[in-house]
């Protein structure tokens, strides 16, 4: 049987890859629409990296004894998701200059709100497990 964290994990991988697959094949439509597609790709790579953490540590706060452990999980993660995308936005927007790419920041923006919404959507579905191991 598999794994708490492996069957939440599968729609993360599915979109990960759909979004890198599209930023491979489709890089010269992307960019005629002024979409920097490494860029994305690299938010795309950021947030799945933020929410693999976050889905594990919200598993093993869902055992935890503290009722409001859960909900602590979940709001660390959105501020941290948020923290880091800001902070590589900045560094993004400081390093390229003129050369910026602002719908590609709009793309990212919007892949930040499907990963929210999918890490949400997860979160769901996490129950806590009770001492004697059942459900």
């Amino acid at each position: 049987m598999k794994s708490k964290f492996q069957q939440l994990y599968i729609p993360l991988i599915v979109l990960f890859g759909l979004v890198n697959t599209i930023c491979l094949l489709f890089k010269d439509a992307l960019q005629l629409k002024q979409i920097d597609p490494m860029m994305v790709a690299g938010a795309n790579t950021l947030l799945f990296l933020i929410c693999t953490f976050s889905i594990r540590s919200q598993i093993k706060s869902a055992n935890n004894t503290n009722p409001h452990a859960m909900v602590r999980g979940v709001m660390g993660s959105v501020v941290l998701k948020l923290f880091v995308l800001g902070t590589a936005a900045f560094i993004y927007l400081y390093n390229v200059g003129e050369a910026q790419s602002v719908n590609g920041i709009f793309v990212s923006m919007g892949l930040y709100i499907v990963y929210t919404w999918l890490e949400v959507k997860m979160a769901m579905q996490i129950k806590p497990t009770k001492k004697d191991g059942s459900n």
